[in-house]
């Protein structure tokens, strides 16, 4: 069966040419954040835009992404970027203790109700691992709600069984990181990612129910209008 996938820019197309939503935008859009709200709130009392932290924040996590990709593929000899430095802490301390194959960096997958990129598929020792780069400050679940969506795509549409995951938080301000490892060897842990699945797939049911009643209310009054 052939799962290649369409791109247009940063949108993903199904097999049956259908534009689905991406993996983020789910868990994004479905699931409230307090903490987000009080952190624009104490922005403002700063005098920083809302907007501008966001942006300021995504493009460091595009460098950073970026930055690795290119080290990774041996396309990269400037290690300048800090969150870079983090990830190469970790990294030498991995191969040293065994070695490492990197399978697929930033390889984007497409299934029939959504899309998403993975960061990177690694062996390690022979056993492979998902992971995902986050320079954010805080590591919540909803990483791994999106970790268990790749986990999905990749043995839907390649046949593979990941051994774990892995979320790498990556200090922006100096060279460190945080390593939240899930080893799927370990009952608790598998346990807790076919949760994360089940609770993912709870919300692209609601996103798409959403999606349904709002059109049915545009269809009935017509933009808010009867």
């Amino acid at each position: 069966m052939d799962f290649s996938i369409k791109v247009h820019s940063d949108r993903y197309y199904n097999q049956e040419g259908v534009k689905v939503p991406r993996v983020t935008e789910i868990i994004s859009s479905m699931l409230h954040n307090d903490s987000l709200m009080y952190w624009a709130n104490s922005l403002g009392f700063k005098g920083i835009r809302y907007k501008d932290a966001l942006t300021s924040a995504a493009n460091i996590g595009t460098k950073a992404h970026d930055a690795i990709e290119m080290y990774l593929q041996e396309k990269l000899t400037d290690t300048s970027n800090i969150p870079l430095q983090g990830f190469l802490l970790w990294y030498d301390i991995i191969t040293e203790r065994a070695p490492v194959k990197i399978l697929m960096i930033e390889e984007r997958m497409v299934g029939r109700w959504f899309g998403g990129t993975l960061d990177c598929l690694i062996a390690i020792g022979g056993r492979m691992f998902l992971m995902d780069f986050k320079t954010s400050n805080h590591v919540t679940y909803n990483y791994f709600l999106q970790l268990a969506s790749y986990r999905y795509l990749l043995r839907e549409l390649y046949g593979i069984e990941v051994a774990g995951v892995i979320v790498l938080q990556l200090n922006k301000n100096e060279p460190g990181f945080n390593e939240y490892l899930l080893d799927f060897a370990i009952p608790e842990h598998l346990m807790f990612m076919m949760e994360c699945e089940r609770c993912f797939f709870s919300l692209v049911y609601a996103y798409y129910n959403r999606k349904y009643i709002e059109g049915r209310f545009q269809d009935i009054f017509k933009g808010g209008r009867p």
